[in-house]
């Protein structure tokens, strides 16, 4: 059996895409400044590019899955310019009353994309601006990373409640540019 891989498991509003609450339309996509160049710096140092992400305007009936899958090709689209390759897109598309596993911050949608790439949660990374992100990765043993981006200011004041379960501290940046500084770090080795 091969070894396992790693990924950077990203959230898609206010992380690849700038924030828009309940985005359904590929004309509102908008790539973060620096985003691309980042990206392709995970990817060289051999990481897949997972997207994670809730999308309970499907639930709420604000649009459909198809309205996503459109979304979804544009940033592939926008982001293959610059030569990013996303491994996947994983999403749960339920109503948060419904009660369903996938929702972040279950840790189902990680757990399934690392069974289906075969990728160590222990030496991959989530980076996310929601609380919901934070807890995903933690329940799912990869590291999480906070962007201040989107809801990010807002996650920042809420990070005391999952130091305990942490040995360090969680990693904050400005911006997607800035966390290839993580590629430095002896546990990204």
């Amino acid at each position: 059996m091969s070894a396992l891989r790693k990924a950077l498991f990203l959230d898609r509003d206010g992380v690849i895409i700038d924030y828009i609450p309940y985005l359904g339309k590929p004309e509102q996509v908008q790539l973060p400044r620096g985003a691309g160049p980042a990206l392709i710096q995970w990817q060289k140092a051999g990481y897949l590019l997972i997207v994670i992400t809730n999308q309970a305007g499907i639930g709420r009936g604000y649009f459909d899955h198809g309205d996503v899958a459109a979304v979804h090709d544009k940033i592939q689209r926008e982001y293959g310019k610059e030569g990013v390759k996303f491994t996947d897109f994983f999403l749960c598309p339920h109503h948060p009353e419904e009660g369903c596993d996938c929702r972040k911050p279950a840790p189902e949608m990680l757990l399934r994309a690392a069974e289906q790439y075969q990728i160590s949660l222990q030496e991959s990374y989530f980076i996310g601006d929601a609380p919901s992100d934070v807890g995903a990765a933690i329940a799912a043993g990869c590291q999480p990373v906070v962007l201040l981006t989107g809801r990010g200011q807002e996650t920042c004041q809420k990070l005391d409640k999952f130091a305990a379960q942490l040995a360090e501290p969680i990693p904050v940046f400005a911006n997607l540019g800035e966390t290839v500084s993580l590629l430095a770090s002896p546990s990204s080795e």
